[in-house]
């Protein structure tokens, strides 16, 4: 801990004043998160080139405080394991409770201050000003989000008092909003980010209070509470005993429940205005996981909220329902007709590429204004691109499909279809060639061929244009993960033959996904 604390004051050293350099908001935004582990493993080059490429994305966030979780997320509930799609580093990850990012500035820091990485290749780099920039030199929308925790469990361990309390005194490992110490952090966590990062809004999915509006499932009864709300007319602890017995109570249930709200736009009312306190520009952005039963009551802060990012993950689990719809309608119909809803389309676990595409016609239909991916680290490329075409089916202006081939389309010799960390594409025993009619226009087009490159032998993919051929690769990175081969400026006729050629070589099957054309 000491050493982690001292690299930290080593990093606060000389911290300034950032001027924000605003990009203006879209007309339409398609907005992705990434984690530090991403960037580190893949690059921002490659991730931006993908994300812009395949889902036209034209806002990038990092979750720069994050919890515990492993990624890319799996769900007990559902079939099979999922892994990394695109990660040549790593299978998985699991990510740390509640570390930061970025670079605090902790003399601007109370009681309660960020606790870094304990994995040097996570703690000795500010990954959130890398998305920064690099969102900023291609003309990116950037953002930072706050993620459900905040404060570690380890530290709320060695400080019980910051716990919340349950309706039987029982501690919650979750940080009370209402104890001054907590309360402090929080105003100082965004206020630092906001002074010293160039961020055009900070987005928050933070959790307050348990979601339940029951007192025998909900919080808090801790003493912070109950001082705060005895101050406000309401014996808290003569009401807890009461509702212990009889959790209909009332007048005390309504009590409780009043004070919970109160105690929730507060602390958004506190934070938002020390954001805005340090820079008026940022728009302040709510992750809203429907949280209505836990306090956060949206009429009462449409002053503070400036936009809001719904986490609607239905069709992760392979379904739809109308929930998409009515979330959006509801928020809408809380925050008012012009509030940017910005709604989070699902391209991990069980969702599919149709499914993406019919989850932004729907968004769209029913007002929001932007899309969210959830998320990259999980998400195929197949999925990344029915971002990009199902927002052209949508006729949201500006955004056209993705032209080209998928792979087990093609005509196949010695090929056939397979699927690969979720991602269906064609593979080979020994040599398979798959063929192809350009269909577009005679022009100069980058040929962009999604491939997988396997860790158990070194096979190779050729690609030919009307029988000439264009580039040949050797598939011996072994990274265990696909990848894109872009090839540039090639002139191609209308129905020219497009062929791969994939050698296959111990393990290694030569699998391709799809073969892109993008006019130059």
């Amino acid at each position: 801990m000491k050493v982690i604390i001292f690299f930290a004051l080593a990093l606060a050293a000389g911290r300034e004043v950032i001027a924000q350099k605003a990009v203006p908001q879209p007309a339409f935004e398609v907005g992705a998160s990434l984690y530090p582990w991403d960037v580190h493993d893949e690059g921002m080059t490659t991730i931006l080139d993908n994300l812009t490429g395949m889902a036209g994305v034209n806002s990038v966030y990092l979750i720069a405080v994050m919890h515990e979780e492993r990624r890319p997320f799996n769900s007990d509930h559902l079939p099979g394991s999922f892994f990394y799609i695109h990660n040549p580093a790593r299978t998985e990850w699991m990510a740390e409770d509640s570390r930061v990012y970025f670079k605090p500035d902790l003399g601007s820091y109370g009681k309660i201050k960020p606790l870094f990485s304990a994995f040097d290749w996570l703690n000795q780099t500010d990954y959130l000003k890398i998305v920064i920039d690099s969102a900023r030199a291609r003309g990116l929308r950037a953002g930072v989000e706050v993620s459900h925790t905040y404060i570690p469990v380890s530290y709320l361990n060695e400080h019980p008092e910051f716990k919340q309390r349950d309706i039987n005194d029982k501690m919650v490992d979750r940080p009370c909003p209402n104890n001054p110490d907590v309360r402090a952090y929080l105003q100082n966590l965004y206020g630092d980010i906001a002074k010293h990062y160039d961020v055009d809004y900070i987005q928050t999915c933070m959790l307050l209070f348990t979601r339940s509006d029951d007192p025998r499932d909900g919080t808090c009864f801790c003493p912070s509470c109950k001082e705060k709300a005895k101050a406000a007319g309401f014996d808290m602890e003569a009401a807890r005993v009461i509702l212990k017995d009889n959790p209909y109570a009332q007048p005390q249930l309504n009590q409780w429940l009043a004070f919970r709200r109160a105690s929730t736009t507060e602390i958004y009312k506190l934070v938002t205005d020390r954001i805005h306190q340090e820079n008026a520009a940022i728009d302040f952005r709510l992750n809203d996981l429907n949280d209505r039963s836990s306090g956060l009551t949206l009429e009462e802060l449409t002053k503070n909220i400036n936009s809001v990012h719904l986490s609607t993950h239905t069709e992760q689990n392979g379904y739809q329902k109308t929930d998409r719809q009515s979330r959006i309608a509801t928020t809408l119909y809380y925050m008012g007709k012009d509030k940017l809803v910005v709604a989070g389309v699902p391209a991990r676990l069980l969702t599919n590429p149709d499914m993406v595409r019919s989850s932004i016609k729907i968004s769209v239909d029913a007002g929001a204004r932007g899309v969210g991916i959830k998320h990259y680290d999980g998400a195929t490329f197949s999925k990344l691109r029915a971002f990009r075409n199902g927002l052209s089916e949508a006729g949201v202006a500006g955004f056209k499909p993705v032209l080209g081939v998928e792979a087990e389309k093609m005509q196949l010799t010695g090929y056939e279809a397979g699927v690969y960390l979720n991602e269906d594409g064609i593979q080979t025993k020994g040599t398979g060639t798959a063929v192809a009619k350009f269909d577009q226009s005679d022009g100069v087009y980058d040929l962009i061929v999604s491939y997988a490159d396997e860790k158990d032998g070194h096979g190779s993919l050729a690609l030919f244009v009307d029988g000439k051929q264009k580039a040949k690769w050797d598939l011996s990175e072994d990274v265990a993960c696909w990848k894109r081969k872009r090839l540039n400026g090639v002139k191609i006729k209308k129905g020219a033959e497009i062929k791969l050629v994939g050698v296959a070589n111990g393990g290694e099957s030569a699998r391709v996904d799809f073969i892109e054309w993008v006019p130059r």
